[in-house]
């Protein structure tokens, strides 16, 4: 008995602590259309977002754009959030950072 409280007291603490973060207050979701900014082995960018509106847009850079939707310019509605991973890139400091898409679908 004396070697079960103590267990369950670790393992209460293990499982508290344990918590997955769900902050969705980051996310945003626009309309977009998938860009090729070059080879990025050639000073090229790759594949990325072009963000908001069809007059302008931001230049964002997705971690996990599915092959499928790497069609130049492709129309989409996607939903993502900002990482904390940098976007290397011949860009000037501070380097833009990557974004994550946790929804994607063709417009």
């Amino acid at each position: 008995m004396k070697k079960i409280i103590p267990i369950l007291i670790i393992a209460v603490g293990i499982i508290a602590s344990c918590k997955k973060n769900n902050d969705t207050s980051t996310e945003s979701c626009a309309p977009a259309v998938v860009r090729y900014g070059g080879d990025p082995a050639a000073d090229g960018v790759g594949w990325f977002l072009m963000v908001g509106d069809s007059t302008g847009g931001t230049p964002e850079y997705p971690q996990n754009l599915a092959a499928t939707y790497m069609k130049e310019g492709l129309a989409v509605n996607v939903c993502y959030y900002k990482s904390d991973k940098d976007f290397h890139c011949f860009c000037a400091a501070p380097l833009p950072k990557m974004i994550v898409i946790t929804s994607i679908s063709k417009r």
